[in-house]
């Protein structure tokens, strides 16, 4: 039984295709390695084989040895298992009378030469075939960028299909031995040497075979609120292009993952990223309508934003309460809580830049607004207090001014005047008089203001703080609830 692999793979440079295609097993009674090949079995070669467990199979092991263990342990020579064990040691335990080269390509002159009906516009639907199905299989390799502004994903990754062109099939025996060969398979119909499943990515932001070693994907993204503790969900939707094709996709196995495991080693794991791949939270899955949906689940390098804005904008907000410690004569008073806003502020723009504009509320928002209405409710304090301060001074400084000069102009008045009737002398020394205990009143009133202020400041020194603790313990601890 003929059967075709090809492979979608997004490569560094392009994303090429390749297929590959099997020869018909030559029927024997039992398996054996190089008969149903037509090859002559090299007895006495030890072949090399250590990617084998040992407990799956003796090492040291001659080519005859093999054969032998082969021929009893499959009784049937058209057993797939059969064939998965020959081909491992074809090569190597069996001689031909035509190199791998020459028989391939007398494979591919007879099947797709001058003289072939082969047509990769043809679909291969089997005899009487109602449907026509293809495996397919995808492979993790890496994160290339994630634009939330913009709502995109790229991704390196590999995609593997697998179908049956019965139309490609061969006997060995007529062509030297070859069991299999290689093709050039493309969804670009002007590049590709066979019929390739029409397949390409539903929410694309550029087609499969357009993009230079990625797919990039248009994102829902689901899991931002929690920015910057969020894991980003975005979904890919491949889908079959030609809805007049009878093709049914199946998903043999989940989704791969290289170079994020355990067994993963420091080559293959992939560092100073802002993302990270979930693999436990991704799958593929096929949905109704032949769509198959591919999630993937990244969480971000939270330690970055802790250290660049969480931890900064608490600090900042705290140290404006620093402005209750200071006595309101103090120039500067006014001035540091400004300063310190200031900086909140410029943390928000910051922040601002990385996110997208929505009327979704974001964890990371609810903080740095938070905290910026803390910030500017202790420079309203301020400006409070001195408002408080100076609206009793300077009233009173200015009145003992206006009495002063009131008490001169009379004086003078009185002498020029040559002592005029005591009566109303004495109604206007009372009256300075008066003028005096009132200055008096208020300098003792503006003393009560001070006392008054910093009652006031103890109390926002107190309320501040443990109203802006509770505000940050409900805020993570209602983090995982947005």
């Amino acid at each position: 039984m003929h059967m075709l692999r090809t492979s979608l793979l997004s490569a560094l440079l392009a994303i090429l295709l390749s297929g590959s295609a099997s020869a018909d097993i030559l029927a024997t009674d039992t398996c054996d390695l190089c008969i149903m090949f037509g090859g002559t079995l090299k007895e006495d070669t030890y072949p090399e084989y250590d990617h084998i467990p040992e407990e799956m199979l003796p090492k040291n092991l001659t080519c005859a040895e093999l054969a032998d263990i082969f021929s009893s342990a499959f009784p049937d020579g058209s057993d797939k298992m059969c064939y998965d064990a020959v081909i491992e040691f074809h090569y190597e335990c069996c001689e031909f009378e035509t190199s791998t080269s020459q028989c391939e390509q007398a494979v591919h002159s007879s099947l797709l030469g001058d003289d072939s009906d082969y047509s990769v516009d043809v679909v291969p639907l089997p005899l009487n075939g109602k449907q026509f199905n293809v495996g397919v299989g995808m492979e993790y390799f890496a994160l290339t960028s994630i634009d939330i502004v913009a709502g995109t994903a790229e991704i390196f990754m590999s995609i593997q299909m697998t179908w049956n062109d019965e139309r490609l099939r061969w006997d060995p025996n007529e062509f030297g031995g070859c069991f299999n060969t290689l093709f050039r398979a493309s969804l670009d119909l002007e590049l590709t040497n066979i019929w390739v499943p029409p397949f390409d990515l539903l929410n694309r932001d550029a087609s499969l075979d357009s993009r230079f070693g990625s797919v990039t994907a248009l994102c829902f993204f689901q899991g931002l609120e929690r920015f910057p503790f969020d894991k980003l969900r975005c979904q890919f939707f491949f889908f079959s292009t030609a809805s007049n094709i009878p093709i049914k996709y199946n998903i043999p196995r989940n989704l791969t993952f290289l170079g994020t495991g355990e067994d993963a080693s420091e080559d293959e794991i992939r560092k100073y990223q802002e993302y990270a791949v979930v693999p436990e939270k991704s799958s593929i899955e096929l949905e109704e309508g032949n769509l198959i949906r591919a999630t993937f689940v990244f969480k971000r390098a939270t330690r970055y934003y802790n250290l660049k804005i969480v931890i900064p904008t608490i600090f900042f907000t705290i140290l404006t309460f620093g402005t209750f410690l200071l006595d309101q004569r103090v120039g500067e008073r006014l001035g540091f809580g400004v300063s310190v806003l200031l900086v909140i502020v410029a943390q928000a723009i910051l922040t601002s830049d990385i996110l997208p504009v929505t009327e979704e509320r974001l964890w990371i928002n609810v903080l740095t607004q938070g905290s910026q209405y803390f910030s500017i409710l202790a420079v309203a304090e301020s400006l409070l207090v001195a408002y408080l301060h100076y609206i009793k001074v300077e009233p009173a400084e200015g009145m003992e001014g206006s009495s002063s000069h009131k008490r001169n102009d009379e004086e003078r008045e009185s002498f020029l005047e040559n002592k005029k009737e005591e009566a109303p002398r004495e109604e206007e020394e009372l009256d300075s008089t008066n003028d005096k205990e009132s200055l008096s009143s208020r300098i003792k009133n503006f003393h009560w203001t001070a006392e008054k202020i910093l009652v006031l400041d103890s109390w926002c020194l107190i309320l501040f703080p443990s109203t802006y603790s509770i505000f940050l313990i409900v805020l993570f601890a209602s983090n995982r609830n947005f």
